[in-house]
């Protein structure tokens, strides 16, 4: 992948990020409202754009290089070829219950071409994204306050020998009361995503939290979040020209199709571009990286882990675990 063209990244207009299944699962009574105010200081924008390009899709050659092709992050991209998507069409997924034990199973969202044609999406990775829309001037003077870790020293860096990000030397920084605002978002959000997209019932909790930041060649190696059920990064301090999130399949690849466009079903990494304010969520299995910083300004995110409340699993199922039995 062209990693040094992170920076040319679009985002036009905010649009719907879940297929019909999706959507028709998050619509929910109204909660907690949030007065969208901008924040006083300069460097948070709130307005600005972001672009995506082809770039954010690679797998096979890490040096080839497609200028004609522009995918924009909420810009929803048919399957199919353009002769067979004049007449695409959405069927609306269907909702069974099981007679016998009561469960309740949703079908999949498919999409139609002209000649009848159905393609489904099995086992997709939910990743959810949403903003913050208050003003977070007085948090964004507590974060930048917030004292991290001396980054550690690699050879292998076009910047020098600083290579690793900033962690907080507080990994519970949500414990803080100068962020309680944002952990009471925090924690709706993830709650959301248990329930409307994960359909459970259970409880999340937030766990640990930490800042992290990034200098100039300054990156964040791949990794996955063990002994947590939901991750995810707010985002107090990012735009453009600063390194977006890198996502990477864990699906194993041993061939690859000459590959003409780059797609959710053929690209084994996605860069991610982030608005200032906006949470992503994802399960804290999903592997992720940031490339290094090539821009002076710094680079700062929230990250955390999450829990569930109570005990897991289904008796019915032999996947029951009494955590009450475990302390």
């Amino acid at each position: 992948m062209d990693y040094l063209n992170y920076g040319n990244k679009v985002e036009k207009k905010p649009s719907q990020k879940f297929s019909a299944l999706q959507n028709s699962a998050l619509k929910q009574p109204p909660q907690q409202e949030f007065i969208s105010v901008k924040p006083n200081t300069p460097n948070i924008d709130l307005n600005q754009k972001v672009d995506m390009s082809i770039d954010d899709f690679r797998f096979g050659d890490l040096n080839r290089s497609d200028d004609n092709v522009n995918l924009n992050r909420d810009e929803h991209k048919p399957f199919f070829n353009e002769k067979t998507t004049t007449n695409q069409q959405t069927k609306e997924p269907v909702i069974y219950t099981n007679p016998k034990t009561g469960e309740k199973h949703s079908g999949l969202p498919t999409q139609v071409d002209e000649l009848g044609g159905e393609l489904i999406q099995l086992f997709p990775v939910p990743v959810y994204i949403t903003r913050y829309r208050n003003d977070y001037t007085n948090e964004m003077k507590f974060i930048h306050n917030a004292e991290c870790e001396e980054p550690k020293d690699t050879d292998n860096n076009l910047y020098g020998k600083k290579n690793t990000n900033r962690q907080s030397l507080d990994n519970f920084i949500l414990d803080n009361p100068e962020l309680e605002n944002i952990r009471k978002w925090i924690h709706l959000k993830i709650n959301e995503y248990a329930r409307n997209v994960m359909g459970s019932k259970s409880e999340m909790i937030i766990t640990q939290s930490w800042l992290n930041k990034n200098a100039k060649g300054e990156s964040h190696h791949e990794h996955v979040h063990p002994n947590s059920m939901i991750s995810g990064v707010w985002y107090p301090q990012i735009n453009e020209n600063l390194p977006p999130i890198e996502f990477r399949t864990s699906s194993a690849r041993d061939v690859t199709l000459q590959i003409e466009t780059y797609n959710q079903f053929n690209s084994a990494t996605f860069m991610l571009p982030m608005r200032m304010g906006e949470l992503i969520i994802f399960p804290s299995n999903l592997s992720h990286s940031v490339q290094p910083n090539q821009s002076d300004e710094e680079r700062i995110s929230l990250s955390f882990n999450t829990w569930c409340k109570g005990n897991l699993g289904d008796k019915k199922s032999l996947t029951y675990l009494p955590l009450d039995r475990c302390v």
